[in-house]
Formats: C-alpha cells, sequence, structure tokens
C-alpha cells in the first residue's frame, strides 16, 4: 500500500493518519475513526480524564499533520478536510448521583477545517440544558427558529464536501452558520 499504510497501527492517531492519507491519495473522501476504550461512563467520569487527554492530543496532532501534508487538490490537505468529531448519543450535562453521566437526548459535535466557519458556538439551551429553536443561519436561539436536528448537520456537510444535498436529503434545511 502506497505511504505505508499498513505500518501505522490501530490507535486514533494512526488511523486518523491512515484515514487522511486515504484523502491525499484520493481513494476515500470521508472516513469514521473508533476511540478507543469504553466512553459509556455512568458512574465515576473521572476514569474518561486520560481518555480526553488522548483525544485531544491526537486530534492536535492530526491537525498538524493535515496543515503539513501537501493536498490532493490543494496546497495543504487542511484545505481540502473536514473533520468532524461526535458520538452516536448524547450525555447529560450535570453528573448523576453516581458520579457518571446517563444518556441524553441532546448532542454536540466539533466540526473544524475546510469551509467551516469556525470560532463559535452554535445552538442554545434553556436554565434546564434543554435545547432552544435557533436561527440556522446564525446559529443563535431564535423564538421563529428551528429545532437543530443531526440531518440539519448532515445536509451542512455535504455542502461542505461540494455535494448538492437537495439530491441527496431534500427538503432539510442545512446549518448555514457552519458553512463560511
Amino acid at each position: 500500500f502506497e505511504a505505508g499504510l499498513t505500518d501505522l497501527g490501530s490507535g486514533l492517531l494512526a488511523q486518523s493518519i491512515k484515514a487522511a492519507e486515504m484523502m491525499r491519495l484520493g481513494i476515500s473522501r470521508t472516513a469514521m475513526i473508533s476511540i478507543p476504550g469504553g466512553w459509556d461512563c455512568h458512574g465515576d467520569v473521572t476514569v474518561n480524564a486520560g481518555q480526553f487527554e488522548d483525544f485531544f492530543g491526537a486530534l492536535d496532532q492530526l491537525m498538524d499533520y493535515l496543515q503539513n501534508t501537501p493536498g490532493l487538490h490543494t496546497r495543504w490537505l487542511a484545505d481540502e478536510v473536514v473533520v468532524v468529531c461526535m458520538s452516536e448519543v448524547g450525555r447529560t450535562p450535570m453528573v448523576n448521583g453516581g458520579g457518571g453521566k446517563d444518556h441524553w437526548p441532546y448532542n454536540s459535535a466539533m466540526v473544524v477545517g475546510a469551509g467551516v466557519n469556525g470560532g463559535q458556538n452554535i445552538g442554545a439551551s434553556d436554565d434546564g440544558l434543554i435545547g432552544l429553536p435557533i436561527d440556522f443561519q446564525t446559529g443563535r436561539q431564535s423564538d421563529t427558529g428551528q429545532m437543530l436536528g443531526s440531518e440539519n448537520l448532515g445536509v451542512a456537510l455535504l455542502k461542505l464536501g461540494g455535494l448538492d444535498p437537495e439530491k441527496i436529503l431534500p427538503g432539510i434545511e442545512p446549518l448555514e452558520a457552519l458553512i463560511k
């Protein structure tokens, strides 16, 4: 395999570099990476501290790699790649009686990279930490806005990838605040 991708290992950073290289080589446009370890802590969330350090350390190294690796179509791979960090399930914002966090109907995502309107928090919640409607153009809370769903993030990511979301998920409004 070109670039020695089979020799990198299977840790988080190795998976990330393999994904980036497959994009650089034009083999793939998307990749999903699994974070090692069990994050589902309904008791004692302090066990996750090391996992967070590993995750953000690997993410920092990946971003450095993207900023210093030639892209397929641009000078640097960072100008072509969007990194989305999220979970399949939300966690309660408050710690439970066992020191852990339970499942929650709201989730968060971190999106960085080419074409992303970064440096902002999108969305809002009330005093009970329940999601509120937002304006999809600004990402701010709005009484006349809509509830943000995964489908709105999905079509924004399709747009960032240069695809026409209307052909794939017709009628879904993209989260425009995410896009430059």
